[in-house]
């Protein structure tokens, strides 16, 4: 199987993440486009990676400040619906920012299952907490899921999680041992690592039979794999 390429917040290698720029142009080199999720303090689907933007803690303030700053060569924080309205044909991957640690958590999972309410059918909603995911799984079975761990630490859980819970996807990061990316191909998972940006890695897990590879240059990645085919 040849992986899909995944753009990770667009094409960071070229602008700035989770841009609706950044999109467009991924849209054109990569299979699928990954995207965190947070709320603003007016309720809207707000991307961003970090709990703030430009120093604008994104829970706490309104999308018309959130909107206007300036994330470098005059392109600002897009919104989930923008894109998605945008790029209606484009599969996703919406990645879910709702930690218990961070500004903005939602206890009832309300933004992972907002988020759900506008996933397409190729589409697939990820995150680090397993309680949102679980919570998509309960009240929008149709949805794709795809279970977030970082290294080594707990791979083994995460694919369990998976099991037990009906979620399709593994998503570790690239330190993950190899070992552990086998068994979940072996088990079914589908299997997309985060983020890959070495030729080299990416042509080993491309060899592996990974479902996706996630990555900040898309057209790198788009090279490796087609100069194994």
């Amino acid at each position: 199987m040849t992986p899909l390429v995944v753009g990770h917040r667009g094409w960071p290698a070229r602008f700035p993440g989770n841009t609706l720029a950044g999109f467009l142009a991924a849209a054109g080199v990569a299979d699928v486009l990954e995207m965190d999720i947070r709320r603003s303090a007016d309720g809207k689907l707000v991307l961003s990676h970090d709990p703030s933007i430009v120093g604008l803690e994104v829970a706490a303030h309104l999308w018309i400040e959130l909107g206007e700053t300036d994330l470098g060569h005059g392109h600002r924080p897009s919104l989930l619906d923008e894109v998605r309205s945008s790029l209606p044909d484009v599969a996703m991957q919406l990645e879910v920012k709702n930690m218990p640690h961070e500004p903005g958590f939602e206890p009832d999972h309300r933004i992972a299952l907002e988020t759900a309410e506008r996933a397409g059918p190729g589409d697939m909603v990820t995150s680090f907490n397993w309680a949102s995911l679980s919570a998509v799984r309960r009240l929008f079975p149709e949805v794709a899921t795809g279970v977030l761990v970082v290294g080594s630490v707990g791979i083994d859980q995460a694919i369990d999680e998976c099991l037990a819970h009906g979620h399709r996807a593994l998503v570790p990061s690239v330190q993950s041992p190899i070992v552990g990316l086998i068994r979940a191909l072996e088990l079914g998972l589908s299997v997309f690592p985060w983020v890959v940006n070495d030729e080299d890695r990416a042509g080993e897990l491309a060899g592996l039979g990974v479902s996706g590879i996630i990555t900040d240059d898309p057209p790198l990645v788009r090279a490796v794999i087609e100069g194994k085919q």
